[in-house]
């Protein structure tokens, strides 16, 4: 004969239950207090509408997976006719990378606030190294990053990357890829060295900028949107930066076919022109 345990409910083990319960409650009422908490950091770390740049049509698109993130971007100036372009991302998404992201990007203004602007190389070398040696050491986490230093007066671009997704130049009909300078990304080693390249850029460029939530974005059959079909999309002909760039996102939603987004997602583009600054639109 099988002996059948008795599942009876005793008062202790209800009330255990029941303290448990108000445990977890408790629990996620503080993590959602976190939550927004990183939401607001990331939200007033993100500029709200790009700037006025001679000779640059600028347009970005920028959409966290989780209600907070680990993707961050800049366009600030650091001299006369000089502008920093920056783009990052923080290794995973949630509130881990929103919270990563808001140490490097103090990191980034304390660079940011020297006398003198240091050049991509230097200022990627800058934040790298209390990454590797006392932040994300033996961590596993690392920060990805492009570095570019804009010349609006001469339209030469110097720039540096730390593992990150090359931007694309597109000349005409010939699309160019920024991957001459790349190093290793942040927070993995205290040695690495970053090298810079510059490139002169002419009026009709196009640069687009991407974090890889836009090439990892995926289909129902779990299939990568891709480098090829991004590089096919970016060479669609378009008179304004805002046109380019609703291209990629267009393309990128349609590929996903309603599926939400698995990552961070943000792409900046610019557009090279042969006189004043567009005025570029707030963030969406």
């Amino acid at each position: 004969m099988i002996k059948r345990e008795s599942t009876t409910m005793t008062p202790d083990s209800t009330e255990q239950i029941g303290e448990l319960s108000d445990a977890l409650r408790e629990a996620r009422k503080e993590l959602n207090h976190y939550g927004e908490l990183l939401l607001t950091i990331q939200k007033s770390i993100l500029p709200h509408q790009l700037p006025l740049v001679p000779s640059l049509d600028l347009a970005v698109h920028f959409a966290d997976a989780d209600g907070v993130g680990g993707d961050f971007y800049d366009v600030h100036p650091i001299g006369p006719d000089r502008w920093a372009i920056v783009i990052a991302d923080v290794v995973g998404h949630g509130l881990a990378a929103a919270a990563l992201l808001g140490m490097v990007h103090a990191l980034g203004s304390a660079v940011r606030g020297q006398d003198s602007a240091p050049s991509p190389g230097a200022s990627l070398s800058l934040v790298n190294q209390p990454l590797a040696t006392r932040y994300l050491a033996n961590s596993g986490q690392y920060v990805t990053a492009f570095v570019g230093q804009y010349d609006a007066r001469t339209k030469v671009l110097t720039y540096a990357s730390a593992g990150h997704p090359y931007p694309r130049l597109i000349r005409e009909h010939s699309l160019l890829r920024l991957d001459s300078a790349n190093g290793l990304p942040l927070g993995i080693s205290a040695t690495s060295v970053y090298e810079e390249a510059s490139v002169q850029l002419l009026p009709g460029d196009r640069l687009v900028l991407i974090t890889d939530g836009i090439t990892e974005s995926t289909n129902a059959g779990n299939e990568f949107f891709g480098d090829q079909r991004l590089d096919a999309v970016v060479m669609t002909a378009a008179t304004t930066a805002q046109e380019l760039l609703q291209y990629v996102v267009n393309s990128v939603q349609t590929f996903r076919a309603g599926r939400p987004a698995g990552d961070d997602e943000t792409c900046l583009v610019a557009l090279v022109q042969p006189g004043p600054a567009a005025i570029p639109e707030p963030r969406k």
